[in-house]
Protein backbone atom coordinates (compact mmCIF):
# COMPACT_ATOMS: atom_id res chain seq x y z
CA UNK A 1 0.00 0.00 0.00
CA UNK A 2 1.67 3.01 -1.27
CA UNK A 3 1.77 6.13 1.18
CA UNK A 4 1.34 10.14 -0.96
CA UNK A 5 3.21 13.11 1.01
CA UNK A 6 0.52 15.88 1.83
CA UNK A 7 0.91 18.97 -0.48
CA UNK A 8 3.36 21.47 0.38
CA UNK A 9 1.20 24.13 2.11
CA UNK A 10 -1.62 21.94 1.43
CA UNK A 11 -1.20 23.62 -1.77
CA UNK A 12 -0.95 21.15 -5.11
CA UNK A 13 2.29 21.54 -6.89
CA UNK A 14 0.85 22.28 -10.09
CA UNK A 15 -1.72 24.96 -8.71
CA UNK A 16 1.35 26.75 -7.02
CA UNK A 17 3.08 26.51 -9.87
CA UNK A 18 0.40 28.48 -12.19
CA UNK A 19 -0.46 31.14 -9.58
CA UNK A 20 3.43 31.69 -8.98
CA UNK A 21 4.08 32.37 -12.75
CA UNK A 22 1.21 34.83 -12.78
CA UNK A 23 2.98 36.40 -9.46
CA UNK A 24 6.06 36.81 -11.32
CA UNK A 25 4.82 38.66 -14.59
CA UNK A 26 3.31 40.65 -12.34
CA UNK A 27 6.66 41.25 -10.82
CA UNK A 28 8.14 41.80 -13.82
CA UNK A 29 5.93 43.86 -15.19
CA UNK A 30 5.56 46.53 -12.06
CA UNK A 31 9.59 46.64 -12.57
CA UNK A 32 9.69 47.05 -16.01
CA UNK A 33 6.97 50.10 -15.43
CA UNK A 34 9.52 51.56 -12.55
CA UNK A 35 12.21 51.45 -14.92
CA UNK A 36 10.37 52.81 -18.00
CA UNK A 37 8.64 55.38 -15.70
CA UNK A 38 12.61 56.54 -14.62
CA UNK A 39 12.50 57.57 -18.33
CA UNK A 40 10.47 59.96 -18.63
CA UNK A 41 11.04 63.53 -18.99
CA UNK A 42 10.43 65.78 -16.75
CA UNK A 43 8.17 68.67 -17.64
CA UNK A 44 10.37 71.51 -18.78
CA UNK A 45 8.87 74.70 -20.78
CA UNK A 46 9.79 74.88 -24.25
CA UNK A 47 11.48 78.14 -23.83
CA UNK A 48 13.66 77.00 -21.32
CA UNK A 49 15.22 74.49 -23.48
CA UNK A 50 17.73 76.12 -25.66
CA UNK A 51 19.88 74.66 -28.46
CA UNK A 52 22.36 72.46 -26.54
CA UNK A 53 26.42 72.78 -27.37
CA UNK A 54 28.44 70.26 -28.84
CA UNK A 55 29.73 68.61 -25.35
CA UNK A 56 25.93 69.02 -24.23
CA UNK A 57 25.24 66.40 -27.41
CA UNK A 58 28.38 64.68 -26.63
CA UNK A 59 27.27 63.90 -23.35
CA UNK A 60 24.17 62.39 -24.53
CA UNK A 61 25.97 59.52 -25.51
CA UNK A 62 28.65 59.07 -23.22
CA UNK A 63 31.51 61.77 -20.84
CA UNK A 64 34.39 61.24 -23.25
CA UNK A 65 32.47 61.62 -26.24
CA UNK A 66 31.39 65.09 -24.79
CA UNK A 67 35.45 65.83 -24.30
CA UNK A 68 35.67 64.61 -27.47
CA UNK A 69 33.46 67.28 -28.97
CA UNK A 70 35.67 70.22 -26.95
CA UNK A 71 38.57 68.78 -28.53
CA UNK A 72 37.74 69.07 -31.91
CA UNK A 73 36.77 72.18 -31.43
CA UNK A 74 39.79 73.43 -29.78
CA UNK A 75 42.14 71.86 -32.42
CA UNK A 76 40.11 72.93 -35.41
CA UNK A 77 39.89 77.13 -33.96
CA UNK A 78 43.54 76.50 -33.35
CA UNK A 79 43.26 76.92 -29.57
CA UNK A 80 45.27 73.86 -28.65
CA UNK A 81 48.73 72.34 -30.16
CA UNK A 82 48.48 68.34 -31.81
CA UNK A 83 50.33 67.59 -28.41
CA UNK A 84 47.05 69.17 -26.72
CA UNK A 85 48.85 72.03 -25.43
CA UNK A 86 46.94 75.26 -25.48
CA UNK A 87 48.22 77.08 -28.23
CA UNK A 88 47.38 80.56 -26.26
CA UNK A 89 45.37 82.31 -24.08
CA UNK A 90 42.01 82.74 -25.00
CA UNK A 91 40.66 86.04 -25.82
CA UNK A 92 37.74 87.73 -24.41
CA UNK A 93 36.27 86.76 -28.48
CA UNK A 94 37.35 83.71 -27.96
CA UNK A 95 35.35 83.40 -24.38
CA UNK A 96 32.27 84.54 -25.89
CA UNK A 97 32.46 82.16 -28.61
CA UNK A 98 33.39 78.98 -26.61
CA UNK A 99 30.88 77.39 -24.09
CA UNK A 100 31.93 77.12 -20.68
CA UNK A 101 33.05 73.20 -20.96
CA UNK A 102 34.94 73.87 -23.76
CA UNK A 103 36.74 76.64 -22.13
CA UNK A 104 37.38 74.37 -18.96
CA UNK A 105 39.61 72.13 -21.20
CA UNK A 106 41.06 74.64 -22.43
CA UNK A 107 42.17 75.69 -18.95
CA UNK A 108 42.87 71.86 -17.86
CA UNK A 109 44.62 71.31 -20.85
CA UNK A 110 47.10 74.36 -20.16
CA UNK A 111 50.43 74.08 -20.55
CA UNK A 112 49.68 70.14 -21.89
CA UNK A 113 51.13 68.38 -18.70
CA UNK A 114 47.93 66.58 -18.92
CA UNK A 115 48.02 63.34 -20.46
CA UNK A 116 45.82 62.76 -23.38
CA UNK A 117 44.54 59.81 -22.17
CA UNK A 118 40.92 59.00 -21.97
CA UNK A 119 40.75 57.83 -18.37
CA UNK A 120 42.87 60.91 -17.26
CA UNK A 121 41.19 62.95 -19.25
CA UNK A 122 37.47 62.02 -17.71
CA UNK A 123 39.43 62.55 -14.23
CA UNK A 124 40.45 66.14 -14.80
CA UNK A 125 36.97 66.99 -15.94
CA UNK A 126 34.93 65.13 -13.44
CA UNK A 127 33.53 68.19 -11.79
CA UNK A 128 32.85 69.96 -15.05
CA UNK A 129 30.90 66.88 -16.64
CA UNK A 130 29.46 66.22 -13.32
CA UNK A 131 27.96 69.75 -14.18
CA UNK A 132 26.95 68.85 -17.46
CA UNK A 133 25.29 65.84 -17.01
CA UNK A 134 23.18 67.55 -13.38
CA UNK A 135 22.00 70.27 -16.64
CA UNK A 136 21.36 67.58 -19.16
CA UNK A 137 19.40 66.16 -16.35
CA UNK A 138 17.07 68.75 -15.06
CA UNK A 139 16.15 69.80 -19.05
CA UNK A 140 14.86 65.88 -19.34
CA UNK A 141 17.46 64.79 -21.75
CA UNK A 142 19.50 62.46 -19.22
CA UNK A 143 17.83 60.14 -16.25
CA UNK A 144 19.15 60.33 -13.14
CA UNK A 145 20.98 57.47 -12.24
CA UNK A 146 18.90 55.08 -9.83
CA UNK A 147 21.16 53.75 -6.97
CA UNK A 148 21.21 51.81 -3.60
CA UNK A 149 17.96 52.40 -2.26
CA UNK A 150 16.82 53.47 -6.04
CA UNK A 151 17.68 50.62 -7.51
CA UNK A 152 16.80 48.18 -4.83
CA UNK A 153 13.33 49.59 -5.34
CA UNK A 154 13.14 48.93 -8.87
CA UNK A 155 12.92 45.53 -8.18
CA UNK A 156 11.23 44.68 -4.76
CA UNK A 157 8.59 43.02 -7.01
CA UNK A 158 11.01 40.41 -8.12
CA UNK A 159 13.10 39.74 -5.80
CA UNK A 160 9.55 38.99 -2.94
CA UNK A 161 8.57 36.53 -5.70
CA UNK A 162 11.95 34.88 -5.72
CA UNK A 163 11.77 34.96 -2.24
CA UNK A 164 8.66 33.39 -1.94
CA UNK A 165 10.04 30.25 -4.86
CA UNK A 166 12.87 29.71 -2.43
CA UNK A 167 10.84 29.08 0.52
CA UNK A 168 8.69 27.03 -1.20
CA UNK A 169 11.27 24.91 -3.44
CA UNK A 170 12.93 24.08 0.46
CA UNK A 171 9.72 22.66 1.64
CA UNK A 172 9.54 21.30 -1.29
CA UNK A 173 12.77 19.16 -1.45
CA UNK A 174 12.33 18.47 1.95
CA UNK A 175 8.90 16.92 1.67
CA UNK A 176 10.07 15.09 -1.44
CA UNK A 177 8.18 16.79 -4.50
CA UNK A 178 9.16 17.27 -7.84
CA UNK A 179 10.47 20.90 -7.93
CA UNK A 180 12.29 21.33 -11.28
CA UNK A 181 9.55 23.99 -12.79
CA UNK A 182 9.96 26.23 -9.80
CA UNK A 183 13.82 25.67 -9.57
CA UNK A 184 14.54 27.15 -13.33
CA UNK A 185 11.96 29.40 -12.61
CA UNK A 186 13.68 31.03 -10.12
CA UNK A 187 16.85 31.00 -11.92
CA UNK A 188 15.03 32.50 -14.84
CA UNK A 189 13.96 35.71 -12.27
CA UNK A 190 17.14 35.98 -10.51
CA UNK A 191 18.76 36.17 -14.40
CA UNK A 192 16.12 39.47 -14.70
CA UNK A 193 17.32 41.41 -11.52
CA UNK A 194 20.82 42.82 -13.24
CA UNK A 195 18.92 43.53 -16.31
CA UNK A 196 16.56 45.76 -14.63
CA UNK A 197 18.81 47.67 -12.73
CA UNK A 198 21.20 48.59 -15.44
CA UNK A 199 20.36 52.46 -15.83
CA UNK A 200 19.94 53.85 -19.09
CA UNK A 201 21.60 56.92 -19.79
CA UNK A 202 19.59 58.84 -21.65
CA UNK A 203 15.55 59.37 -20.98
CA UNK A 204 12.97 59.04 -24.11
CA UNK A 205 13.50 62.41 -24.83
CA UNK A 206 16.84 62.34 -24.80
CA UNK A 207 16.47 59.36 -27.25
CA UNK A 208 14.62 61.49 -29.41
CA UNK A 209 16.60 64.66 -29.26
CA UNK A 210 19.71 62.45 -30.08
CA UNK A 211 18.19 60.60 -33.10
CA UNK A 212 16.77 64.57 -34.46
CA UNK A 213 20.54 65.58 -34.42
CA UNK A 214 22.11 63.04 -36.62
CA UNK A 215 19.30 62.87 -38.92
CA UNK A 216 19.67 66.94 -39.58
CA UNK A 217 23.52 66.61 -39.41
CA UNK A 218 24.06 63.29 -41.50
CA UNK A 219 26.31 65.29 -43.26
CA UNK A 220 28.89 65.57 -41.03
CA UNK A 221 29.31 62.06 -40.67
CA UNK A 222 32.99 61.25 -40.59
CA UNK A 223 32.28 58.47 -43.58
CA UNK A 224 31.61 61.70 -45.42
CA UNK A 225 34.79 63.24 -45.17
CA UNK A 226 33.25 66.61 -44.28
CA UNK A 227 35.66 69.42 -44.58
CA UNK A 228 35.72 71.19 -41.33
CA UNK A 229 37.58 73.97 -42.82
CA UNK A 230 34.56 74.80 -44.72
CA UNK A 231 32.04 73.88 -42.14
CA UNK A 232 33.86 75.53 -38.80
CA UNK A 233 34.80 74.70 -35.14
CA UNK A 234 31.34 74.71 -34.13
CA UNK A 235 30.56 72.00 -36.45
CA UNK A 236 33.34 70.05 -35.83
CA UNK A 237 32.51 69.65 -32.47
CA UNK A 238 28.93 68.82 -33.38
CA UNK A 239 30.18 65.77 -35.47
CA UNK A 240 32.33 64.50 -32.91
CA UNK A 241 29.55 64.90 -30.70
CA UNK A 242 27.44 62.55 -32.77
CA UNK A 243 29.69 60.44 -34.30
CA UNK A 244 32.49 60.28 -32.22
CA UNK A 245 36.10 59.99 -32.65
CA UNK A 246 36.26 59.70 -36.07
CA UNK A 247 35.43 63.36 -36.67
CA UNK A 248 39.21 64.45 -34.56
CA UNK A 249 41.02 61.90 -36.85
CA UNK A 250 39.49 64.38 -39.90
CA UNK A 251 40.47 67.73 -37.61
CA UNK A 252 43.74 66.27 -36.47
CA UNK A 253 45.33 62.48 -36.57
CA UNK A 254 47.91 62.79 -34.70
CA UNK A 255 45.62 64.54 -31.77
CA UNK A 256 43.27 61.78 -32.40
CA UNK A 257 45.90 59.14 -31.69
CA UNK A 258 47.41 61.32 -28.39
CA UNK A 259 43.96 60.85 -27.22
CA UNK A 260 43.62 56.90 -28.24
CA UNK A 261 40.61 57.78 -30.01
CA UNK A 262 41.92 57.20 -33.38
CA UNK A 263 41.00 53.00 -33.29
CA UNK A 264 37.42 53.60 -32.92
CA UNK A 265 37.21 54.79 -36.97
CA UNK A 266 39.97 55.64 -39.65
CA UNK A 267 38.77 57.35 -42.65
CA UNK A 268 40.32 56.32 -46.00
CA UNK A 269 43.64 57.33 -47.38
CA UNK A 270 45.47 58.06 -43.97
CA UNK A 271 43.72 61.41 -43.90
CA UNK A 272 45.13 65.14 -43.38
CA UNK A 273 44.71 67.47 -40.95
CA UNK A 274 42.55 70.41 -41.38
CA UNK A 275 42.47 73.73 -39.42
CA UNK A 276 40.17 75.94 -39.50
CA UNK A 277 39.93 79.20 -37.69
CA UNK A 278 36.49 80.33 -38.87
CA UNK A 279 33.49 81.16 -37.24
CA UNK A 280 32.20 79.06 -33.84
CA UNK A 281 29.26 79.23 -31.71
CA UNK A 282 28.53 77.43 -28.39
CA UNK A 283 28.19 80.30 -25.90
CA UNK A 284 26.50 79.47 -22.62
CA UNK A 285 23.37 80.23 -23.35
CA UNK A 286 23.11 78.21 -26.51
CA UNK A 287 25.18 76.47 -29.37
CA UNK A 288 25.04 75.01 -32.97
CA UNK A 289 22.45 72.05 -32.91
CA UNK A 290 21.22 71.23 -36.14
CA UNK A 291 21.92 73.59 -38.69
CA UNK A 292 24.34 73.73 -41.94
CA UNK A 293 10.51 20.94 -20.59
CA UNK A 294 10.13 18.43 -17.48
CA UNK A 295 11.29 18.38 -14.23
CA UNK A 296 8.28 18.20 -12.04
CA UNK A 297 6.21 21.09 -11.18
CA UNK A 298 6.09 23.46 -8.27
CA UNK A 299 7.06 21.42 -5.18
Amino acid sequence: MSTYAADTWGIPSQTFLQWYLVAAAVAVGLSLYSRTAARRSPTVVDAVRRPLTPPEVGALTSDYQAILASMAILRSADLITTAGKAARVLTKEDKGRLDWFTRTLHKRLGSGTVPLRQVRLLGRMNVALAQLRTGLIDWGYLQRPQQGVDALLRTTPLVAVIGLGVVRLIFGVAGGKPVGFLLLTIVVLAALIPLLRINRRRTALGESELRRLKHENSYLSPKLRPSFTSYGPSLAGLSAALFGSGALVLVDPALAGAVAAGAAYSPGGGGSSSHSCGSFSGSDGGGSSSSCGGGGCGG
